[in-house]
């Protein structure tokens, strides 16, 4: 048992949500923390979170399996756990995407942009330079850099989903 890494994680995850508060302060309109949304929205946002909730389950019901079968993974407990939560996180982000929803009534996209490729260069440095020091992998593990590269996947798959929903938007409204 470690108590400091514990705690050193635990530190980490609420100046993590210190953050992104102020983040998403910075990031609506009138600078409310919550994002507002109209009636439709917050239908469609129940059924994204039910699928979301779904994936997850999907997820762990693979990793339950495959450690009752004591099938080795080239990761930690903890990369396992979070590749759940990312999991559920870009299902509910594609599904928002795709329905139109995904941002709400007070969101400036402009500073959610910012935000996001704040966000993927924030993750793309441990990335980069476990990858150039060849420590991504130690002893046939993935370091803790790979949470980070976890994020990047996440982040690439709602930016396409993104830029395919614009052109799709775009095509729509030319025709």
């Amino acid at each position: 048992m470690n108590i400091f890494a514990s705690t050193g994680a635990a530190v980490g995850l609420l100046v993590g949500l210190i953050i992104a508060v102020i983040i998403l302060k910075f990031a609506n309109t009138n600078h409310k923390l919550v994002t507002e949304y109209d009636e439709r929205q917050k239908e469609l946002r129940g059924r994204g979170y039910m699928f979301g909730f779904y994936a997850i389950i999907i997820y762990e019901c693979v990793m339950l399996i495959l450690g009752i079968g004591k099938i080795p993974l080239p990761v930690d407990d903890y990369l396992i756990h979070f590749g759940g939560i990312l999991t559920g996180v870009t299902v509910l982000c594609v599904y928002c995407i795709w329905k139109g929803i995904y941002f709400g009534l007070n969101n400036d996209r402009k500073r959610y942009a910012v935000v996001f490729a704040v966000i993927t260069a924030l993750n793309a440095v441990p990335v980069i330079r476990a990858a150039a020091d060849g420590t991504l992998v130690k002893d046939g593990q993935f370091s803790l850099e790979f949470l980070n590269l976890m994020i990047l996947v996440m982040v690439a798959v709602i930016g396409v989903t993104l830029l395919v929903r614009s052109a799709a938007d775009r095509i729509e409204g030319e025709a």
